[in-house]
């Protein structure tokens, strides 16, 4: 009788061992689920853009580029090459929850130039979707920036400020 009363607590603490471990794998394969169900939002496609003064390229130039979406506020900064030419790289969140819940999207965007102590507008959007490149209808986001322009509408690519879509 006592032996069949170890044998039996031996497959008792076994099962609860094999219990736990099948507890812990679905719990693993459910967040690796939830991960893989998970969308990424582009907040702010990648940036690239040259910066010019007088029609020549700006080395130097400090290009702060600012995105809120929700309740949150982040910007980050470069500065120009020796060719005028600056980079951001692309702002990806990713979040299940949201992939769940209906919403419009709404990304307020913008581009400051700072140089020799003035600060230059330029790109600001709305952007109303989270696609790669989304803010302009899919094509790579490539600016020019004219310091000498005066900042104004771009209904072309639903932008305001001194930076145009090159060519």
């Amino acid at each position: 009788m006592l032996n069949n009363q170890h044998v039996l607590k031996k497959e008792v603490s076994v099962y609860r061992k094999l219990l736990c471990c099948a507890v812990l794998l679905t719990g693993f394969l459910i967040q690796g689920q939830a991960m893989a169900l998970s969308k990424s939002y582009y907040l702010f496609s990648e940036v690239k853009g040259t910066v010019y003064l007088n029609g020549e390229p700006l080395p130097g130039a400090e290009v702060e580029q600012e995105y809120q979406w929700k309740d949150t506020k982040k910007s980050s900064r470069v500065t120009t090459d020796q060719n005028g030419r600056y980079q951001f790289p692309a702002v990806v969140e990713k979040s299940f929850l949201w992939s769940l819940l209906p919403h419009e999207p709404v990304v307020f965007q913008n581009i400051r130039i700072h140089y020799q102590g003035k600060s230059y507008k330029g790109w600001s959007q709305t952007k109303h979707n989270y696609d790669n490149n989304g803010e302009l209808n899919g094509r790579p986001f490539k600016l020019r920036c004219e310091l000498t322009d005066e900042p104004g509408p771009h209904p072309e690519i639903g932008s305001f400020g001194i930076c145009t879509q090159e060519q």
